[in-house]
């Protein structure tokens, strides 16, 4: 159990950096985009495209292995893997932080305009209150598969959760029990990081929001997830 506990660790550490960087990333990648003209914007959708259509492991060995080829910049492990992940997760973030911020109602931005807002005002207490509420859910999900990716650096021979996972394997020929364990720290990690978003979701609704606490969404949702029929508003 201290291995998998140790590889737990590698693998909190590893989500944190990439969902920290992939956000920057993201965000910017979006705002760009919005904002440039589309012949300038032309490279930042190759790399959405590119990071989106091709599989996290491909992305992880390539920058190891092949970057140092290209650009003889050798790069260890860690920061391989780190860069890989925050790259893949960053074109993703970048979709929904682009959908978001279209979402907001134009006419909001023009009644701010009217009322004598400036542009950053307009940014602060229009378009991000409202484009928060409504990308909660994407990001995640995109953080899910996060800690999920983090699973691929075992490639590497990073000591995560999957590698440890692995070498008990190879030590005690067990793989179904230990393959299982593995799966339920996952699945408590996702679930954990589900929960806190459910919770942001909840803040973030502030106009919407009922006097209903958090943890009666909570159960209403939990209830409407294992439901065949079809669910109002929650």
């Amino acid at each position: 159990m201290s291995l998998l506990l140790e590889g737990v660790q590698t693998t909190i550490i590893l989500s944190l950096l990439t969902m920290v960087l992939g956000t920057i990333i993201g965000l910017f990648v979006a705002i760009v985009r919005l904002r440039v003209r589309k012949a300038f914007a032309i490279p930042l959708v190759i790399y959405v495209e590119v990071f989106r259509g091709t599989p996290g492991l491909i992305q992880i060995v390539w920058i190891y292995y092949c970057l140092p080829i290209m650009t003889g910049l050798q790069l260890d492990a860690i920061t391989s893997v780190v860069i890989a992940m925050a790259l893949n997760v960053g074109s993703y973030l970048s979709e929904v932080f682009r959908a978001g911020i279209q979402a907001v109602n134009k006419g909001h931005i023009e009644a701010a305009t009217a009322l004598g807002f400036h542009p950053g005002q307009i940014t602060r207490r229009v378009v991000v209150p409202q484009a928060a509420y409504r990308m909660i859910p994407a990001i995640g999900n995109v953080f899910v598969s996060a800690i999920k990716l983090s699973s691929l650096c075992s490639v590497l021979g990073m000591a995560e959760l999957m590698y440890q996972g692995q070498i008990i394997i190879a030590n005690f020929f067990r793989p179904i029990e230990v393959f299982t364990v593995v799966a339920i720290i996952y699945l408590m990690m996702a679930y954990t990081t589900s929960l806190f978003m459910i919770y942001l979701e909840w803040k973030f609704a502030w106009v919407k929001r009922e006097k209903n606490s958090f943890w009666q969404k909570f159960k209403n949702i939990s209830s409407s997830a294992f439901s065949l029929k079809p669910q109002g508003d929650i």
